[in-house]
């Protein structure tokens, strides 16, 4: 008998046994919830300027200097200049070459559409190699859709005269269609 009972606890055993194996395994596993990083309630941006001091100090230059014209600080070089039909299917390719350029001012005419001029205000920064690639690259796409540029230097501000005498020069020499 003792025989039996051993086997019969053995047997109960292996069924409990089971028992746990199976409700372990059956259950609805918790799916955890991975947090992207779009869905976290406050995204982590602050307000910063949108020129430099030396910069508004040039724009207002400018303001003054050029009063009948209307000028936009910071403006993204693909907003005012985009791949044209010669680029065929690499429209991306020449997008992507100036996506990420803006320039400090544009002048625009009366219209408020149409861009008469590229001004950059340079300083220590530009004086690297890399750097200067990059002006190129924004001079040559800018010379292609035919906007000139003109670029000053910071750190010998230009008075309201000189700005005035070197822009309307520009604009003279080179007319918007």
């Amino acid at each position: 008998m003792s025989e039996l009972v051993i086997l019969g606890m053995a047997v109960i055993g292996l069924i409990g046994f089971l028992w746990i194996i199976i409700k372990l395994f059956s259950q609805p596993k918790k799916v955890k919830k991975i947090k992207t990083k779009d869905s976290i309630p406050v995204w982590p941006y602050q307000t910063m300027p949108i020129m430099t001091d030396t910069e508004v100090l040039f724009f207002l230059k400018l303001k003054q200097a050029l009063p009948e014209f209307y000028i936009f600080s910071q403006v993204q070089l693909s907003r005012i200049i985009e791949p044209n039909e010669l680029a065929e299917n690499d429209r991306n390719f020449w997008f992507n070459r100036i996506c990420r350029q803006s320039l400090d001012y544009i002048l625009v005419g009366e219209d408020l559409q149409t861009v008469l001029l590229a001004i950059e205000l340079d300083d220590w920064t530009h004086d690297s190699v890399q750097r200067q690639n990059q002006d190129a690259k924004k001079s040559k796409a800018l010379a292609s859709a035919g906007i000139p540029i003109i670029r000053f230097h910071s750190e010998k501000m230009p008075s309201y005269e000189l700005i005035r005498a070197d822009v309307l020069k520009v604009l003279n020499d080179y007319p918007v269609n």
